[in-house]
C-alpha cells in the first residue's frame, strides 16, 4: 500500500574530476570529495507521485460509530474539489464535516492535507494532530504529519511518523520510500538503502522508489547497484527523462562518456526543457574535450532556466578553459548576481580578472571571497600571494598561480 503523497530525492553531480549524481551545482574550486557533493545534494528533495498513485483518505470509522450522513456529503464534495485543484474551496467543506462530526480523524486529515498544500504549515500540523490525538493508529495521518515535519526541517520528528506509519501497516510502501528519503537527509545512507529495498519488493512496479534506490546506492559509492536500480526504472517508466540523466550521471563517473551522453540525449528527447540534462550533457561532452558543443548545452540550459546557477557557473568555467575572460567575467557576474554573497563565486571571479591580467579587480574579488569566509586558506593565500606580487616590480607574472576555477558539480534537477 502507498500512501497519499509521495517523495523522491534528487542528487548531485560531480564535474571533471569528482562526480556525483543529478543536475549541475556550481565551484570555484575543484571539491576535495565526491562526499562533500553528495552532502550538499541531500537537501534537494520535492513530490513528484504521479496523481493515479495517489489514493484519497477513507471515511473510515471506529467500529460501531456512525458519521452523520451531512458530514459525509460535506467530506465527498471536498474531495471532489481537492481532487479538481480547488482547495480552498475543498476546505470549507472538509471545515463543515468536522464541524458537523468533531470526532471524525478522516476529516480532521484531510483538512489538515489540504491545509498543507496550500502551505499553511501551522493550520496543517493542528488538524493532523488533532486526528492523531482521536485515532493514534491511523497510518495516513501518521503519514502525512512525517511529510510536514520533513518538509519544516524536523528530520527526527519526521522520521518517528514515518516509522509510526510502517508499525501500523507494515506493507505501506510510501511510508517506507518516505522514511528512505530522511535517512538520506540525514546522511544515514544504509538505513535508507533498507528501506527503498523494502519499497521496491512492497510495490516492485513502482517506478518512483527504484530511482530513489539508485540514487541512494550512487551516493554510497555503489555505481554499479545504482546503474542496475536506474535501468529497472527506466523499464518500468520508459517515458520519464530523469532515470535516463541519472544513469548518465553514473556512467559518466565511472568514465563512460559516450554511454553518458547517449542517456542524457535519451532524457532530453523525452522532455527538451529539461535544464539540468543539458548542462549534465555539457559536462561529459566537456570530459570528452569536446568544449564547443559543451558551451552550447550550458547556453542552452539558461535559456531554459536563467537563474539556473550550476549553469552559469559551469559557462564560465568553460569559457575561462578556453581563454574568454569576458565571457568568463560576463557569467560570473550573473552567478553572483543569484547569489550576491556566494565566497567562492567572488573567489572564481578573482582567479578570472587574475589571469585576465586585472590585479586591482582580482585583489578586490579576493577581499570579498575572505570577508565571507574569513577562515579559507586558499582566499587567504591566493590574495598575499597577489598582493606581494602587486607590491613587486612591473616583472611579477599578472597570471601565476596554481587555482584555476572548475566547472561545478551538479544541483538540483
Amino acid at each position: 500500500m502507498r500512501s497519499k503523497s509521495f517523495q523522491m530525492f534528487l542528487l548531485a553531480v560531480g564535474i571533471l574530476v569528482i562526480a556525483g549524481f543529478g543536475s549541475a551545482r556550481a565551484g570555484a574550486r575543484q571539491a576535495s570529495s565526491s562526499d562533500r557533493v553528495a552532502q550538499k545534494s541531500l537537501a534537494r528533495l520535492r513530490r513528484s507521485a504521479p496523481a493515479s498513485t495517489k489514493r484519497k483518505a477513507a471515511a473510515k470509522k471506529p467500529a460501531g460509530t456512525q458519521w452523520n450522513a451531512a458530514a459525509r456529503e460535506q467530506f465527498a464534495e471536498g474531495q471532489k474539489l481537492e481532487t479538481k485543484g480547488r482547495l480552498n474551496d475543498a476546505i470549507v467543506f472538509y471545515k463543515k464535516a468536522v464541524e458537523l462530526e468533531p470526532n471524525w480523524p478522516e476529516a480532521h486529515n484531510a483538512l489538515g492535507s489540504a491545509y498543507s498544500q496550500l502551505q499553511k504549515s501551522n493550520l496543517a500540523m493542528l488538524e493532523y494532530l488533532r486526528a492523531i490525538r482521536l485515532d493514534p493508529r491511523n497510518a495516513d495521518v501518521r503519514y502525512n504529519l512525517g511529510t510536514l515535519l520533513r518538509s519544516e526541517g524536523n528530520l527526527d520528528g519526521a522520521a518517528k511518523e514515518f516509522q509510526k506509519a510502517i508499525e501500523i501497516d507494515p506493507d505501506n510502501a510510501g511510508a517506507h520510500n518516505d522514511l528512505g528519503l530522511t535517512y538520506a537527509q540525514q546522511g544515514k545512507l544504509g538505513p535508507a538503502i533498507s528501506e527503498f529495498r523494502t519499497g521496491t519488493r512492497l510495490e516492485p512496479g513502482w517506478a518512483i522508489v527504484h530511482d530513489n534506490l539508485g540514487n541512494a546506492l550512487a551516493m554510497s559509492g555503489d555505481l554499479n547497484g545504482a546503474m542496475n536500480a536506474y535501468r529497472n526504472t527506466i523499464a518500468l517508466k520508459p517515458d520519464w527523462a530523469q532515470p535516463y540523466n541519472n544513469l548518465g550521471n553514473a556512467l559518466r563517473q565511472t568514465g563512460n562518456l559516450q554511454a553518458a551522453v547517449e542517456q542524457y540525449q535519451k532524457a532530453l528527447q523525452l522532455n527538451p526543457k529539461y535544464a539540468a540534462a543539458c548542462n549534465n550533457l555539457g559536462l561529459a561532452l566537456q570530459q570528452e574535450g569536446n568544449m564547443d558543443d559543451a558551451i552550447k548545452q550550458y547556453q542552452r540550459a539558461i535559456q531554459l532556466s536563467p537563474n539556473y546557477i550550476t549553469a552559469h557557473n559551469n559557462l564560465a568555467a568553460a569559457y575561462y578553459q578556453k581563454g574568454n575572460w569576458k565571457g568568463a567575467v560576463s557569467e560570473y557576474g550573473q552567478v553572483l548576481r543569484i547569489r550576491p554573497n556566494d565566497p567562492v563565486a567572488h573567489f572564481n571571479l578573482g582567479l578570472t580578472y587574475k589571469a585576465a591580467g586585472d590585479r586591482k579587480m582580482a585583489l578586490d574579488q579576493f577581499r570579498q571571497a575572505q570577508k565571507l569566509d574569513p577562515g579559507n586558506q586558499q582566499f587567504q593565500l591566493a590574495y598575499g600571494a597577489l598582493l606581494k606580487a602587486s607590491n613587486n616590480s612591473e616583472t611579477a607574472k599578472p597570471d601565476g598561480g596554481a587555482a584555476t576555477p572548475h566547472a561545478g558539480a551538479v544541483g538540483p534537477r
